[in-house]
């Protein structure tokens, strides 16, 4: 079931919902990245629902179906009020059910801020390729940059991404992504990057802050988003109940890899013992 809303900024955001048939164990809020669509996760979203947990999922702005300059980030705290105000909506369709997130990649990163800011709204949170490492990979003069930019032309595309052929060792992945025509394959814009690294600062710096359940997972071969970042963040957590599951040979799209069941194995055993 489709839907829509619009944000504090004037916005038409896309939104669906895929239910579950009874029983219904729960429900998960889907969380996608960086210039793709929550479209790219149909047999994500199938495997949870036929496991029991009702989906719910949003097109961030500027992407997939929603209104906005494309793959333009102006804060990711907009994004996170995003979420916050679509999150208002589905509990009233919840009945006392629990509610999981799952974020990937920048949206593993808008879920940790929103788990800092509301977690008590939640019952746990798996944390997909999180980018908590990612301005390390960043050279100090192309960040310099930026930041002069960003004050002058902040919706130019800047930044070569990390070539689609690191997202699976399955290259059939890199084929679809091109493919796809609601991916975006240009440069990260300025304004997009400062407001990543800023939102990873930020993450880092309150990262003590989470205390709800946490599972991270992490391609062991990712060079998108570089394992490392999980690391710091399971050491940095409050949260008593916190897991990280590396996969060897993986890189960053782990739900797309081929051997992308065993990831959601793991995925709905740790949702069935949260319930």
């Amino acid at each position: 079931m489709t839907q829509q809303f619009t944000n504090k900024t004037g916005q038409t955001l896309y939104t669906a919902a895929y239910h579950a048939l009874d029983p219904i164990k729960g429900a998960v809020i889907l969380v996608h990245g960086y210039g793709e669509h929550h479209g790219r996760y149909t047999h994500v979203i199938e495997a949870l629902n036929k496991a029991g947990y009702t989906v719910y999922a949003l097109d961030h702005q500027g992407h997939g179906k929603s209104s906005g300059e494309r793959a333009y980030v102006n804060s990711m705290d907009e994004l996170v009020d995003d979420l916050h105000t679509y999150i208002g909506t589905v509990k009233k369709e919840l009945a006392g059910q629990k509610l999981f997130m799952y974020g990937h990649s920048m949206g593993s990163l808008i879920s940790l801020m929103f788990v800092i800011r509301y977690q008590d709204e939640l019952s746990g949170v798996i944390l997909s390729g999180l980018p908590l490492a990612a301005n390390e990979a960043v050279s100090p003069l192309l960040l310099t940059t930026a930041k002069l930019l960003d004050k002058i032309v902040p919706k130019i595309p800047l930044a070569e991404t990390t070539p689609a052929a690191e997202l699976a060792a399955d290259q059939s992945v890199a084929a679809a992504f091109a493919a796809d025509p609601l991916n975006w394959k240009g440069k990260m814009r300025v304004r997009t990057g400062v407001s990543i690294g800023n939102g990873v600062d930020s993450a880092r710096a309150q990262i003590g802050a989470v205390r709800l359940p946490v599972l991270f997972l992490h391609g062991a071969e990712d060079k998108i988003c570089p394992p490392n970042g999980s690391v710091f963040a399971l050491e940095g957590v409050s949260s008593p109940d916190k897991q990280r599951i590396v996969y060897p040979g993986l890189r960053h799209e782990i739900h797309n890899e081929k051997n992308w069941q065993t990831v959601m194995q793991d995925i709905l055993a740790w949702l069935d013992g949260h319930r």
